[in-house]
């Protein structure tokens, strides 16, 4: 059966779709950042080991790393959503982003379906910083008990 055609404004919409769900990961992750934050104040004024503030500082690092991958992919949700609407094309945007010096001036164009794939990779990163920052959370008090 043969392939059908590359539609590049069906695949940006759905990359567009797509990358606006990192927004719920990044709204879960700015409150686990927040408890972060406060066991770190807590853990120093109250004399935890090292490790227990270490730990949860860990947590606030991969917070942040999240909030780099989520501000990424919702500036990528945009220029998708403007792509699929015809607001301007690939060409256009690419031209602007070498004059904006965003991307090096000797990229060479790539289909839409590469676009949204190495685009959607940032929700992926938004979901694993976060799955880290879960699991370092939820071992402080494990951590906590044990020392």
């Amino acid at each position: 059966m043969a392939e059908a055609q590359e539609n590049p404004a069906v695949i940006a919409a759905i990359a567009a779709s797509y990358l606006r769900q990192g927004r719920l990961l990044d709204q879960i992750s700015r409150g686990l950042t927040l408890i972060g934050s406060v066991a770190v104040i807590v853990g120093t004024y109250a004399s935890a080991p090292l490790a227990v503030i270490g730990l949860a500082a860990l947590s606030v690092l991969f917070g942040l790393a999240e909030t780099y991958f989520a501000l990424r992919a919702g500036f990528d949700a945009e220029i998708f959503s403007h792509l699929a609407t015809g607001s301007f094309s690939a060409t256009t945007f690419d031209g602007s982003m070498k004059r904006l010096k965003l991307i090096h001036s000797n990229r060479t164009p790539r289909p839409m379906s590469d676009r949204a794939r190495g685009a959607m990779v940032l929700v992926r990163y938004q979901a694993m910083a976060m799955g880290l920052q879960i699991v370092s959370i939820l071992t402080l008090p494990l951590l906590g008990i044990l020392l």
